[in-house]
């Protein structure tokens, strides 16, 4: 009897080492970042999680900052609080941006004076003595991010991607950012025409400030410049203009007519400039708001 028990104590033994034994737990990486002032929770910083923990995040921001979204692989990057899967090595960043203060505030990368190619933004012929106009313009990121296309840190980008820089941009809470100094000419009109006034034709660079709404056009308007693939993934709130963009503009405009003494007659839209060729600020964009 001992000897049998002997034997099965030995065997039970020796199959927990061969075939039962637990495997230590595997552990990824995952790094969190913060762009701008605020606080993550679990906290910045790389820490080890077990392969497969499913880790909820949450972004507060300091005082005169606004959660703006995530970057990375979370369930939702608009969300303030969300989720991450530990799968694998990765690196999450809660970004921030100021709040809006009714002031004006250099764009993303500074003030534009040279392009990404090197070219140098032209003067005005006569300096700010040329500006007569204000143009209105839309912009967005909606070609290549439809579900979030209204990423300031973006638009920098975008100018150079197009080869094209506006003096003012006004994002969807109401802040200005300027990315061209008046005196220069950025280049936002390109072709067109105004009034039958041969100095304007192909020209209005040299006459007009140029101020991009972070704004989206109708369905009809935005097939053909984002594709409708892109198009058919636009949040309904996401086009038009906002409450805060209108106030911001009627300031910006107010501002800039009296520094420049611009008449009243002298604010249009990209559209009216080059029909057919441009949209915006298109049939959503209320001018009765700024007129």
């Amino acid at each position: 009897m001992r000897k049998s028990l002997f034997f099965i104590l030995i065997l039970t033994a020796a199959l927990g080492f061969s075939g039962c034994r637990l495997e230590a737990p595997e552990f990824v990486s995952l790094s969190f970042e913060l762009v701008g002032e605020g606080q993550i929770f679990p906290g910045s910083g790389t820490k080890q999680y077990e392969l497969g923990t499913l880790i909820e995040l949450g972004a507060v921001p300091a005082d005169g900052w606004k959660f703006s979204h995530w970057v990375g692989e979370v369930a939702e990057n608009d969300a303030s609080h969300t989720t991450v899967l530990a799968d694998r090595d990765k690196t999450i960043q809660a970004v921030f941006s100021p709040t809006a203060t009714g002031e004006i505030v250099e764009g993303p990368g500074g003030l534009i004076r040279q392009r990404a190619n090197g070219t140098r933004v032209a003067q005005r012929n006569n300096g700010e003595t040329d500006i007569e106009y204000i143009m209105i313009h839309a912009m967005s990121d909606a070609a290549v991010n439809p579900t979030n296309p209204y990423r300031i840190e973006r638009m920098r980008a975008i100018f150079d991607e197009y080869g094209v820089e506006s003096h003012y941009v006004i994002d969807r809470r109401g802040q200005v950012y300027q990315f061209v100094e008046d005196f220069l000419a950025g280049r936002h009109a390109g072709l067109g025409t105004w009034q039958g006034d041969p100095r304007l034709t192909n020209k209005m660079n040299n006459y007009a400030i140029g101020i991009e709404l972070m704004g989206i056009g109708t369905e009809a308007e935005m097939n053909s410049v984002i594709g409708a693939i892109a198009n058919s993934r636009i949040k309904p709130s996401d086009r038009g203009y906002t409450e805060e963009q209108y106030q911001a503009l009627q300031q910006l405009i107010e501002y800039l007519r009296e520094r420049y003494q611009i008449p009243r007659e002298n604010i249009l839209g990209h559209d009216d400039y080059a029909p057919g060729r441009k949209w915006d600020p298109g049939m959503l964009f209320d001018w009765k708001r700024i007129l």
